[in-house]
């Protein structure tokens, strides 16, 4: 058993003696535990806008944003517990593998220079959002997408 799973393992069953959570293992919650990003550091701490917690694969890919398009502003990184809206799915941004970025004035060129680019990750546009969201994982494109947001 690896050490972050030996952390979330304790802190579930502390919860579960004391009647505050019910028992659930790391797959209940996708892969997200797994990822030594989210596990060796106080998460609740980093998320928000924070990069500290992103995987080092995300931390390369906006590292090429940023050199490409200067200092972007950084919308979301890690959001412990999110899930895709409309599902039940651990969002790339729970295990610290998505960015939602916005670069003012060059959105379209940004996207652009994303689909030339990026061979590895997700790029999705949203209808009723301003900001560009990438991820690291399987290569897609889904561009103004209504977000599932309410």
């Amino acid at each position: 058993m690896r050490k972050g799973s030996i952390a979330v393992l304790s802190v579930v069953l502390a919860a579960t003696a004391s009647g505050i959570a019910d028992a659930r293992t790391s797959s209940d919650y996708g892969d997200r535990y797994r990822d030594r990003a989210m596990t060796s550091r106080k998460v609740s701490a980093l998320s928000g806008t924070s990069t500290t917690c992103l995987t080092f694969e995300a931390r390369n890919l906006l590292a090429r944003i940023r050199a490409q398009f200067g200092n972007v502003e950084i919308v979301s990184t890690c959001r412990p517990g999110a899930t895709i809206a409309g599902t039940n799915y651990p969002s790339k941004h729970a295990s610290g593998q998505a960015i939602d970025f916005r670069v003012p004035g060059r959105k379209a060129e940004a996207v652009r220079w994303l689909i030339a680019h990026d061979h590895v990750g997700g790029i999705m546009t949203y209808s009723d959002m301003d900001h560009i969201h990438v991820d690291v994982g399987p290569r897609f494109v889904a561009l103004n997408r209504p977000s599932g947001r309410t």
